[in-house]
């Protein structure tokens, strides 16, 4: 369970402009949705695992070649996994992976957080269900394809 503050740190990084995660996944917003390239990520936590998350977000390319998912999000500093874009001030001092503080986000990911980060980047307000009609991308061995799919990683 996130804390308060590492909550607010990973919303910063799950609505960074530097990789705004709502630009391309779904949001149950059917006016957002009819461009959305990747799934609603309200999915992951029923049906990803959170150490194949953190492996796709570190590099996606590795996983699925083509994917839309850039490759370059994060890099490696004093042996853990840090945001390549931007960070606010309260991430000084955090010695702990930006990877893990992500997945933990994604995985506690409720509608209404969705929501908020939503309005927060001027989208509209997204719809209280996963939306389950997001066109696949690259190929269906990545988290990118349509939602729908079964299975887990």
């Amino acid at each position: 369970m996130l804390t308060a503050k590492e909550t607010e740190m990973a919303r910063s990084l799950f609505s960074s402009a530097a990789a705004p995660c709502l630009k391309c996944h779904a949001t149950g917003d059917p006016q957002h949705d009819k461009t959305a390239i990747a799934p609603n990520l309200l999915l992951v936590r029923g049906r990803l695992k959170p150490d194949w998350v953190e492996r796709w977000i570190i590099d996606p390319q590795a996983i699925s070649p083509g994917t839309s998912m850039p490759s370059d999000l994060f890099r490696r500093l004093s042996n853990h996994w840090v945001f390549a874009g931007p960070t606010p001030s309260s991430f000084q001092g955090y010695d702990k992976d930006h990877t893990k503080l992500l997945v933990d986000y994604m995985f506690q990911l409720t509608p209404e957080e969705q929501r908020r980060v939503a309005a927060a980047m001027g989208r509209p307000q997204a719809s209280n269900q996963p939306s389950g009609s997001v066109k696949q991308v690259a190929s269906s061995s990545g988290p990118h394809r349509a939602a729908s799919a079964g299975g887990s990683r």
